[in-house]
């Protein structure tokens, strides 16, 4: 037995402090939650718990951001009724814009269904447009009560910035080839493409890059992928030397007629030469070498051996010959030497042999290991290499170093079973089928690309052919000013693009094994780093995890979190009251 003993005026002031405390809790938590939006409404930051940062951006993309002064409205066409892969894209399309905006307020989007314009004229424009660009929308399947439903889906933004309107798409199909890889690698790639949509929406004017044309160099549809990829980013253009002094450069005169040039200025930034089989004039060399003394970067992609997979499917075997175009002597004077040697790798791709046929009549192929076609694996120390899948190399040629002022950093190496054979060789597909000693691959890590930089000395330094050497008009630079840097890679086929029933391949990607190299990531790389952008180059290697529930788990197993779903939270609850209700009646209940 107990009785509630009653005492007015002490339940009088205990109410009364209870009520003095609940105030204050009020108050207090008003004021904290006052003071944190003031605070954070100075002080932004963000709290990225994910492995991969899938939720940061980078701090080149916050410092850009931050720099658009003007409103910028991106509209997303990719809404709508679509499938999961497509809604993915979708819900991070959305959080990578809402990231941007938070450092950058200017920044205003909406998401819009193109299926769904009240005005079928506008929907016809919307159209032309696209078609226009080049674009085109994808067919979307999905499985609706057990039908197959299709629809067409528009996987772009559309961004208005400065009074200009352009379209660009979300879609990357770099390394895949199924929706799902493809998917999975665009939303890798979401903050270099906001990143690259808006920067050439705001620099409408891009850095130049030029191939180097009229010496043998590759023809335009062997380098039409990656001349596309760099599109995306830079003015691409083709140049032709042909002993102009005004090729690469723009030279500007005095008033006074005949008088030296005030000032040389190069009319690209950076130029490409990719795999030249014919020799460069005395004066070519010469304005490439001015080119470079006045800030302008090079790409080498050079050939020291002449050879092919077309002349051994003409012929049983071919010679590997020395491939002279006249660039060895100034790549010398630069810092490197590129050696006559072919390289045989254990480490290497596998080509088809016609070793039979079916019954059929069909011929039968096997695969075999090609040590002229090594594998080079990515080396992670270097930022123009890290994060990049291996690279393909054809008949590949080692790269030496010669002791001067010029920083080299050496970009591709061989694997540390390597073989080398020095000129001339002779290469037989009967190589294939014969096994190769281990013991011969003694020698390891050889480059075959490498990065000079520094202030780089003229090779035309005390070296001025008779009828230049007082010709005040030639305006000749004996150094670089400021450090410059330029790429040698001993392999000119490294740029190649395949074709298969003239069909273009993409850059890189092996139409027999079907597997993609990093060929493309390699080159792009390299000319982002030399055109100084070597910040969008981990935003392009950048990977998201794609943390994906098994379909057959999940209708396994779903009644079964259903439960634990909608259940455990109720029985928390309940648990928690009566444990509130235990204490309430322990605190203010007297027994006696």
């Amino acid at each position: 037995m107990y009785e509630r003993i009653f005492n007015p005026a002490k339940d009088k002031n205990v109410k009364t402090d209870i009520k003095r405390s609940h105030i204050l809790q009020l108050v207090f938590g008003l004021v904290a939650i006052i003071f944190i939006n003031v605070v954070g409404y100075y002080f932004f930051t963000r709290i990225d718990l994910t492995n991969e940062k899938r939720y940061s951006l980078s701090k080149p993309t916050k410092t850009f951001v931050k720099s658009l002064k003007d409103v910028i409205f991106i509209r997303c066409y990719l809404e709508g009724d679509m499938s999961a892969n497509f809604k993915s894209l979708r819900n991070e399309t959305r959080e990578m814009i809402n990231q941007f905006r938070s450092y950058n307020s200017n920044i205003e989007y909406e998401f819009f269904n193109p299926n769904k314009f009240e005005n079928k004229q506008d929907q016809t424009d919307f159209y032309n447009r696209l078609f226009d660009l080049g674009f085109r929308p994808l067919m979307d399947m999905q499985t609706k009560s057990n039908t197959e439903v299709k629809q067409y889906i528009f996987p772009y933004i559309e961004i208005t910035y400065g009074g200009r309107t352009q379209i660009f798409s979300l879609i990357t199909t770099k390394g895949g080839f199924n929706e799902e890889d493809i998917i999975s690698n665009s939303i890798s790639n979401l903050e270099y493409n906001l990143y690259t949509a808006l920067r050439n929406m705001a620099n409408p004017l891009r850095t130049k890059v030029a191939f180097v044309m009229g010496h043998g160099e590759w023809d335009i549809p062997y380098i039409w992928d990656f001349a596309q990829t760099l599109g995306e980013y830079y003015s691409v253009d083709t140049v032709t030397i042909n002993e102009k002094l005004n090729a690469l450069t723009t030279r500007r005169y005095d008033t006074v007629p005949n008088s030296a040039p005030q000032k040389m200025i190069n009319k690209f930034n950076t130029i490409i030469i990719a795999k030249p089989s014919k020799i460069f004039s005395y004066k070519d060399l010469y304005i490439l070498d001015q080119f470079i003394m006045n800030g302008g970067k090079v790409l080498w992609l050079i050939d020291p051996l002449t050879a092919s997979m077309d002349s051994l499917q003409m012929h049983a075997e071919t010679y590997a010959i020395s491939n002279f175009t006249g660039v060895e002597d100034p790549l010398f004077r630069y810092g490197i030497r590129l050696q006559t040697n072919l390289v045989m790798d254990r480490q290497c791709c596998k080509v088809p042999i016609k070793t039979g046929e079916y019954s059929n009549g069909q011929p039968q192929f096997t695969y075999f290991p090609w040590n002229f076609f090594p594998e080079i694996s990515p080396n992670s120390a270097n930022i123009i290499t890290d994060k990049i899948n291996p690279v393909k190399l054809e008949f590949a040629s080692v790269i030496d170093t010669i002791e001067n002022n010029i920083k080299k950093t050496p970009l591709l190496l061989t694997s540390e079973y390597t073989r080398l054979l020095n000129t001339p060789v002779v290469v037989s597909l009967e190589m294939l089928k014969q096994k190769q000693d281990p013991k011969l691959f003694t020698q390891a890590h050889l480059p075959v690309a490498m990065l000079l930089e520094g202030n780089f000395n003229s090779a035309f330094a005390n070296r001025l052919a008779p009828d230049m050497e007082n010709n005040e008009a030639i305006a000749f630079k004996d150094k670089c000013d400021s450090n410059n840097a330029m790429i040698v890679v001993g392999d000119g086929d490294i740029i190649r693009n395949d074709f298969y029933k003239g069909e273009m391949l993409p850059l890189g990607y092996d139409r027999y094994t079907r597997q993609m190299y990093g060929n493309k990531e390699f080159l792009t790389n390299c000319v982002n780093y030399l055109t100084g952008d070597e910040n969008i180059i981990p935003l392009r290697s950048r990977q998201v995890i794609m943390r994906k529930l098994e379909i057959a788990k999940m209708e396994r197993e779903k009644t079964f979190w259903q439960i634990i779903n909608v259940g455990v939270p109720i029985i928390i609850i309940l648990l928690f009251a009566f444990i509130m209700i235990f204490i309430r009646r322990r605190k203010y209940v007297h027994f006696t």
